[in-house]
């Protein structure tokens, strides 16, 4: 019955009836958990991976699919190469950079297919060795990459603004000031096009920073996050009064 149901998801997936490919994932999940063999339990993680992907839940797409990595089976739905790439391209954003070393570069899994996508393989190290102007490069070439796959096709505007935040964070994470001039050099760009997106990313809230325009300077603004929680504290504590003022009111009537 489990095999069933993944063929049943395959023909959704096919498709493009992400809903549907979802309830039958979620179906076979649970008959798996409940008797299930190994490896229909690894190939369902696949499934689910790959369902998530296509809905935009890349978090929690990006854990299943490192997970997968060294028991992938599921040929059905994509080649190893390309689900090395789906694993990189996910992980990048979101996890930590010590673990980015050891589970994606250092990985002995990726490692064996390293030559086979030079492109993403490039994006990530240029990353890791906070080498910013390969990294925009890498991201360049990486574009036709994520126009021509099915699973990231729908997704590549998405991808491609994720990974700017992330050079422009990680690079402003080492400075308390710096000039756009400085930044421009460091990513290979022009400080009209930098000052433009910054502004964007800025405005968003995707970057605590604020730029001096008369000045030419980016200056990061690190959160504080016992200051965060005060005034939390503080504005849970006026809606609280509030309400206890307001009940009062009632039982004085």
């Amino acid at each position: 019955k489990i095999d069933c149901l993944m063929e049943s998801a395959r023909v959704a997936l096919f498709h493009g009836d992400n809903k549907k490919t979802a309830e039958i994932v979620d179906k076979a999940t649970k008959l798996a958990e409940a008797g299930g063999d190994w490896d229909r339990r690894n190939r369902l993680k696949v499934y689910s991976s790959l369902s998530k992907l296509l809905v935009r839940d890349v978090k929690d797409a990006a854990s299943l699919l490192i997970d997968c990595i060294a028991t992938f089976s599921c040929t059905e739905l994509c080649s190893y190469t390309e689900f090395v790439v789906y694993t990189i391209v996910s992980n990048i954003l979101y996890i930590p950079r010590t673990e980015l070393k050891s589970k994606i570069i250092d990985g002995p899994e990726i490692l064996s297919v390293a030559t086979d996508i030079p492109v993403v393989t490039r994006l990530v190290n240029a990353l890791y060795d906070c080498d910013y102007k390969g990294y925009l490069h890498a991201m360049v070439d990486l574009q036709p990459i994520l126009v021509a796959d099915r699973y990231l096709q729908p997704h590549r505007g998405y991808i491609m603004r994720e990974l700017h935040v992330l050079g422009y964070k990680q690079f402003l994470d080492s400075y308390k000031s710096v000039t756009l001039e400085s930044m421009a050099a460091s990513f290979g760009v022009g400080t009209v096009y930098l000052d433009l997106q910054l502004s964007r990313f800025i405005a968003a809230g995707r970057l605590t920073a604020k730029i001096d325009k008369f000045g030419g300077v980016v200056e990061t603004n690190r959160p504080d996050l016992k200051n965060a929680q005060y005034k939390d504290m503080i504005q849970k504590g006026d809606l609280l009064l509030n309400r206890i003022q307001k009940v009062a009111r009632f039982v004085d009537l």
